[in-house]
């Protein structure tokens, strides 16, 4: 049985949720909290990123960890999902954030979509983007998680023998 590690961070609670929501699917899992914990994915046989995305950029926290173990996840299986509202920015979002061999080598890697709730853990500049950002995203689409990402995440994960 395949030993995964599910690697989150964030600071508002979404993600952490998402990635709980995910484990549920899986058998052998260890969740780790990147902002809270060290983790070293080179004990694992397979590993899930999972960050969100604040003004077009991955936690800092999660990019930390792709850049020190960007050789051990190119691998192992590796997969990634983020939480974000614009979806449109989703595709320069990733190839701006992950090195580009890993994009290459990732089972899947998909947005779960987002809710911007806990803005008092940003400071006024980024609650005000986040606010205006959220007023125009709110015209495009609902401002939610998207209830089927999970799923067609772990469909890919099956078509890969991951479960």
């Amino acid at each position: 049985m395949m030993k995964t590690l599910i690697a989150y961070a964030g600071r508002t609670g979404v993600t952490a949720r998402c990635a709980r929501a995910l484990a549920i699917h899986l058998n052998n899992v260890t969740l780790v909290d990147l902002n809270a914990e060290a983790v070293d994915p080179a004990d694992f046989d397979g590993v899930i990123i999972a960050s969100p995305v604040y003004s077009h950029r991955f936690e800092r926290s999660v990019k930390s960890f792709l850049k020190t173990y960007q050789n051990v996840l190119e691998n192992k299986p590796f997969a990634c999902f983020v939480t974000m509202v614009e979806y449109e920015t989703f595709d320069k979002v990733i190839s701006k954030e992950m090195p580009e061999t890993l994009r290459r080598h990732a089972v899947v890697i998909e947005n779960f979509g987002g809710e911007v709730n806990h803005l008092n853990v940003f400071g006024w500049y980024d609650q005000l983007i986040a606010k205006s950002m959220v007023q125009i995203e709110r015209k495009k689409h609902p401002i939610e998680l998207l209830a089927d990402a999970p799923r067609k995440f772990t469909d890919q994960l099956k078509k890969a023998n991951w479960i």
